[in-house]
């Protein structure tokens, strides 16, 4: 909470702490613990500079800056609350899935494929196959309104005296960075998931996509509402947007003459927030509401202005569950890595049930999948390092040598499945205490400098890894920091999506550049203004007192055993498994009950080298950028590989490298193509060879299905 402020100076640092009243001298505590963290380290910095350069424990990559302040204070996710919200009894009921598509909600997590390729039998209606050419219409009835446009979210926040709203698009962004910050990047876990054990990539970890900076406008609605609004100045309208609200009411029965959408609202500490509801099913759990979400292949979003040149096509297609291309199984292992936490976070504001996701190529519909949330939160939330692996092994040894086999098994085997629900809720709602606080310190430093009276900010942000050292250097640990950079803009600003359709390369690498510069236009005139803080967290929690209850036969009074033997087995039960838990990397608990003793201590460390925040933003501005140009800008495809210049430079190299060389030169191919910026990646070449092999396999069980329907020619099976 960001109640009460408490500080004080050690040698130059000035060390403040946000607390609740509730906790009473809690916070002077903190304040304490925290000054003589500092005082520490700066007895150390001074032996290490009188030592020449040796001393316990240094950041890698920076100094120290003596003049930063630093914030410190305390968050529990029991101090937030998400309940739903509305300003009537009006409630507009979502569709429902349509060509009995329904029974996919009763499987989940299966990869179901619309069509058996060998048998050629439907598994669902045939006339989900083919996704009509009107789809790719935009219609204006779909247009996505912005939080500070939305008259609903603005009296939402006056009746219930909230001062933020925005929407699930925007805050997803945000919120995942947090989630990398509190997680400390935990990797995702996708055993017994769709994914096979034979699939070829074993790690899974977030994808660079998923990693890019967040990017938010604050807008003043009135002297009490604040609106947060995605920046859509560095995005750009694709085709895909407009095919996914499509395909909602392709898949649905939603009318078309429907003018109404469904919406959720809700509220949680000071924000109002809202979902559009994309769909329900009463036998659901919950609420039975869910979203709906289209995936296309991975050769269209690897490669979707190539797509888009071509006439929204692409001979890319999925023809079995499992492999390492044109299948499912591909295809759910990048929405893990990419969006899966995007959903989750969406699926979560709207109180919602699950996702469900229908898999395409724009012209044709493959499969689908429904995911409920919590298998969603068990993918996202559930892994752990060896460090806990070895304080889990231990503790069950012991309970099992308490209870017996088949009792530990029963009562006391870890529930992951259940502790990763609950950390997901926790840590959902300490991101949004963490974002209000991140809010309320912007507002404070901008008052400081006298800019109280702005009207709108840019907020860039990002989670990054620092490599902290020791003196013995091989000991070392990488530090979650999320930087955040603050920029007011000027009254007249305005967002708008970088439009390319109908433009050459050449015409949107200009506007690209234009963008860029407009940017920095503003940045060189709002130098002064410009302000940044980096956050770091230390969390700390412990065993529940009812997760370590002593059994019956334990207890001295019930006369069952001894009391030494009663007092041997209490000291086992109270041992404090948590001894460590800074070498577990990752939030990690025993018993879902633990899980209500998190806490995380918060410090922002406020940045006032301003050439330091300059680079930190225009780092940030290239990165959405580049990634923005990577959308946009039409890769044309390498030499023909049957050429025959081609063709002696392929054996040219076999002859003189052999077989020992061909890893390094695959490396050169690919540093080669990354040199050349109009030429695609060996990965994008990779898609495309299959989109060409695709295309002669859908061309031939055209002629050969041609054939058999006149009733000529014999039956014949396609072996790709």
């Amino acid at each position: 909470m960001y109640y009460a402020h408490k500080s004080c100076t050690v040698r130059g640092f000035t060390v403040r702490s946000l607390s609740s009243g509730s906790r009473g001298g809690d916070g002077l505590s903190e304040v304490a613990e925290f000054a003589k963290v500092i005082l520490q380290d700066v007895e150390k910095e001074k032996h290490v500079q009188k030592n020449g350069g040796s001393g316990a424990r240094k950041s890698n990559n920076s100094h120290v800056e003596r003049s930063r302040r630093i914030t410190s204070f305390t968050l529990s996710p029991k101090h937030a609350k998400h309940t739903s919200v509305s300003l009537d009894d009006k409630r507009v009921e979502p569709a429902r899935l349509v060509y009995d598509l329904n029974r996919i909600l009763y499987q989940p997590m299966t990869l179901h494929p619309l069509k058996d390729l060998r048998s050629g039998v439907y598994n669902f209606k045939p006339d989900l196959e083919m996704i009509p050419p009107s789809n790719l219409e935009s219609k204006d009835r779909f247009k996505f309104i912005t939080p500070y446009r939305d008259n609903s979210l603005f009296m939402l926040a006056k009746k219930f005296n909230q001062k933020y709203v925005s929407s699930t698009s925007s805050m997803t962004s945000t919120l995942s960075h947090l989630h990398f910050l509190l997680s400390n990047f935990r990797p995702l876990n996708i055993v017994n998931t769709s994914i096979s054990k034979n699939f070829p990539q074993t790690k899974c970890t977030f994808t660079k996509g998923a990693q890019f900076p967040s990017t938010i406008i604050l807008r003043k609605l009135n002297d009490n509402i604040i609106s947060l609004d995605s920046d859509k100045s560095l995005d750009r309208e694709i085709i895909l947007s407009t095919l996914g609200n499509s395909l909602e009411e392709f898949l649905t029965d939603k009318s078309n003459e429907k003018e109404e959408e469904s919406y959720h609202f809700s509220k949680i500490d000071k924000f109002i927030l809202r979902s559009q509801l994309d769909a329900f099913d009463p036998k659901l759990p919950g609420t039975g509401v869910f979203d709906l979400k289209t995936r296309a292949v991975a050769a269209i979003r690897h490669d979707i202005s190539y797509v888009e040149k071509n006439d929204n096509f692409t001979g890319y297609e999925i023809d079995k569950v499992h492999g390492e291309f044109e299948s499912l199984e591909r295809e759910f292992f990048d929405l893990i890595k990419s969006t899966l936490l995007k959903y989750s976070l969406q699926a979560k504001i709207g109180k919602m049930d699950g996702i469900f996701v229908a898999y395409h190529n724009i012209s044709k519909m493959f499969g689908f999948q429904y995911m409920p949330l919590n298998d969603i939160d068990y993918i996202i939330h559930s892994s752990f390092n060896s460090n806990f692996q070895r304080e889990l092994n231990r503790r069950n040894r012991m309970l099992q040598k308490i209870h017996g086999t088949e009792e530990f098994i029963v009562k006391y085997e870890r529930q992951e499945r259940q502790i990763a629900e609950a950390i997901a809720d926790a840590e959902f709602k300490m991101s949004i205490l963490l974002l209000r606080n991140i809010l309320v310190h912007i507002e404070n430093l901008l008052k400081k400098r006298g800019k109280q009276s702005w009207k709108k900010l840019k907020i860039m942000m990002k989670t990054e890894t620092k490599t902290v050292s020791f003196q013995d250097p091989r000991k070392s640990e990488k530090v979650p920091v999320l930087k955040v950079i603050v920029l007011p803009l000027p009254p007249n600003f305005e967002d708008e999506k970088l439009n390319v359709k109908g433009k050459s390369n050449a015409e949107i690498m200009d506007q690209i550049e234009s963008i860029k510069n407009e940017n920095e236009i503003v940045l060189e005139k709002q130098k002064a203004s410009l302000i940044g803080f980096d956050i770091t967290v230390d969390h700390f929690y412990k065993h529940h007192q009812e997760s370590t209850s002593l059994p019956e036969f334990a207890k001295p009074e019930n006369g069952i055993l001894d009391l030494n033997t009663c007092l041997y087995i209490s000291r086992k039960y109270n041992e404090n498994f948590y001894h460590n838990l800074h070498s577990f990397q990752n939030p990690s608990f025993f018993h879902p009950k633990d899980v209500s003793t998190w806490r995380i201590n918060c410090h922002f460390s406020d940045i006032d080298d301003k050439n330091s925040l300059m680079k930190s933003y225009g780092s940030f501005l290239d990165e959405k950028l580049n990634s923005l140009k990577e959308q946009c800008v039409v890769r044309d495809s390498l030499v023909n590989s049957n050429h025959s210049a081609a063709i002696i430079e392929r054996i040219n190299r076999l002859m003189t490298s052999g077989y020992q060389h061909r890893k390094s030169d695959i490396k050169v191919e690919v540093e080669k193509a990354k040199q050349k910026d109009d030429k695609p990646t060996m990965f994008q070449n990779q898609l495309r060879a299959y989109a060409m092999k695709g295309k002669a396999r859908s061309e031939f069980l055209n002629r050969t299905s041609s054939k058999n329907n006149t009733g000529s020619g014999e039956k014949t099976t396609w072996d790709a």
